[in-house]
């Protein structure tokens, strides 16, 4: 679709100012009736719903109401104009985010940017909602609200050139049992009406114009698709045990509040880690809300109680800064993030920290601390925490009690000095992406040494072993996410070495479960214990490997799915 462009037209007289003043504001009532509208389409669908709230909240966003209506008064320009400019300007901050996960955020920006353009120009709108007939959907690019509001009972598939796999486009395809694949790049150009074609949202396969034993493989396959759809299900009430009887805490990693309500389909236990950053970016300016952090925690706890939900404080800085904390650091990555910036701008972390403490009343609520490197860090929201309780009880404000505090291992500093930070803390969350990292030196968005990215390597197992040792000694709850926590290849490994806590993506709980369920634990102690002996990650994979194709041989090993699946920890 095309970006947002608006030749520019300076106003003659400026008394025609409020005029495009009230044209904005116009645009945006009807902006905003649309989305919900297509909200109390899709309230049968979490993301879909919870979807249409972030872009209503993008659109309320009073930052960006201020410096359109600003840009008209100062610039003389037309409404058009002005909305094109700032939505220019926000854009070039989420593109500036090298994580490629962050960066597809932008997608909902743009998304109602051209909603509001549309209706400032008066543009007429795609109908696809009016869709009478089956089809599969070819599309260059599809926007978010646009898929919120198709046709569930006409739409066989969505095939896009654009987007990602954790793009809201395809999570909503999901959410809505629609077979979807994404960034392609050219597929549209090929595709042509009355053409037969083949979705495989399963394996990211399309076809045109498929041969007969092409359909015949598909259509086998889709039955097979159907039958272990089914069993997931009734998998789900299922408690995670291993083969030999010993229960596993199996988590979900969200990032978005309605995504807890998927929790229990999926048969999951709890949540392991709350990614609250997509709060913080969607704007510069949303942080200072403590009402929306306040009511994305109370939805989470509440949806899960009374398991525990582990929130993790703002995890920002590296690739993930917005111009209202702006950085010129050679090496972000090493530099001014996490932990570090919360401590350093205080009346904005205690915004977060308030906001949990009103809404753990409601749940089970742990707080993790991401990049801790020393106690010092652990003491000094000790003292926050202690300051915010006071404060609350002092206005009479509601909230419940300090929750049990934890940090993220994901630094060699943590791990080899977790004796220090035991007393501290009554838990320990091992990130095994960022551990691989730091541990390695290892930039695992480089294209030139991301293939040096191993968690399997000697030096991350010792460290997760010494951890899991360590806390296990003094009777603290351990658990680990990230890419190893549903890597087939190193769950045995990680149960091996005492963890009882392994925390997802939540379409990957089932297979993870699965996995559990085929292993011994006793063997599982065998299997980490030689590999702590061996001397290279490849070694250790091809032992593993023998294993768990003894165990489960018809697991796919699809590192690539499980990596978009689950970054940032």
């Amino acid at each position: 679709m095309e970006e947002i462009r608006v030749k520019k037209h300076v106003l003659k007289d400026p008394a025609e100012v409020e005029y495009e003043l009230k044209r904005f504001r116009e645009a945006l009532i009807r902006s905003r009736a649309e989305l919900e509208k297509i909200s109390a389409q899709v309230s049968d669908i979490i993301e879909g719903k919870q979807l249409m709230e972030v872009h209503i909240l993008l659109l309320d966003d009073p930052a960006m109401h201020k410096e359109v209506e600003n840009r008209i008064r100062e610039e003389l320009v037309t409404a058009e104009y002005a909305v094109s400019r700032v939505l220019y300007d926000i854009l070039e901050r989420f593109n500036s985010i090298e994580d490629p996960y962050l960066r597809s955020r932008s997608v909902d920006v743009r998304d109602v940017g051209r909603r509001v353009m549309g209706n400032l120009l008066g543009t007429e709108k795609e109908v696809l909602a009016n869709i009478n007939q089956p089809v599969v959907l070819v599309s260059n690019d599809l926007d978010p609200s646009q898929t919120a509001g198709l046709s569930r009972d006409q739409l066989l598939g969505i095939v896009t050139d654009l987007g990602g796999s954790t793009s809201h486009t395809a999570i909503l395809a999901r959410s809505m049992g629609i077979p979807s694949v994404v960034a392609l790049k050219d597929v549209a150009e090929y595709a042509h009406p009355g053409q037969t074609i083949i979705v495989d949202g399963v394996h990211g396969v399309v076809i045109l114009d498929p041969d007969e034993d092409e359909l015949e493989y598909y259509t086998e396959l889709k039955d097979r698709y159907n039958v272990a759809e089914a069993e997931i299900a009734l998998n789900a009430e299922n408690e995670t045990v291993t083969e030999d009887g010993q229960s596993i805490e199996l988590s979900a990693n969200i990032e978005f509040s309605q995504e807890a309500d998927q929790v229990k389909r999926f048969g999951g236990k709890g949540i392991g880690l709350f990614r609250t950053e997509f709060i913080r970016l969607l704007s510069p300016e949303i942080e200072d809300d403590e009402e929306i952090h306040y009511r994305a925690y109370r939805h989470v706890l509440k949806a899960v109680f009374p398991e525990p939900v582990i929130i993790r404080t703002f995890d920002l800085g590296g690739d993930k800064f917005l111009e209202s904390i702006p950085t010129l650091e050679r090496n972000p990555f090493l530099g001014w993030r996490a932990i570090r910036i919360c401590l350093d701008r205080p009346l904005k972390f205690r915004s977060q920290l308030r906001a949990i403490l009103r809404a753990a009343r409601f749940g089970n609520a742990w707080l993790m601390l991401p990049m801790i490197t020393s106690q010092d860090q652990v003491l000094q929201v000790k003292v926050m925490l202690e300051d915010i309780k006071a404060e609350l009880e002092e206005s009479g404000t509601p909230h419940g009690s300090i929750p049990p505090l934890g940090i993220m291992v994901e630094t060699p500093a943590a791990a080899l000095a977790i004796d220090f930070l035991i007393p501290h803390i009554d838990f320990v969350s091992i990130g095994s992406n960022d551990l691989t990292q730091y541990t390695l030196a290892v930039d695992r968005g480089s294209p030139y040494v991301s293939k040096l990215f191993d968690s399997l390597h000697p030096s991350v197992l010792w460290q997760i072993e010494h951890v899991a040792r360590k806390c296990r000694e003094a009777e603290i709850w351990t658990g680990i996410c990230g890419q190893m926590a549903s890597n087939p290849l190193a769950i045995p490994l990680l149960l091996g070495f005492g963890l009882k806590e392994l925390s997802v993506s939540l379409t990957l709980i089932p297979d993870v479960k699965k996995m559990i369920s085929v292993i011994n634990l006793k063997e599982a102690e065998v299997l980490a214990r030689e590999s702590l002996m061996m001397e290279s990650g490849d070694e250790i994979r091809k032992y593993v490997l023998k294993y768990v194709e003894s165990r489960y041989p018809e697991i796919i090993l699809d590192e690539i799915h499980r990596d978009n699946n689950d970054r940032g920890n």
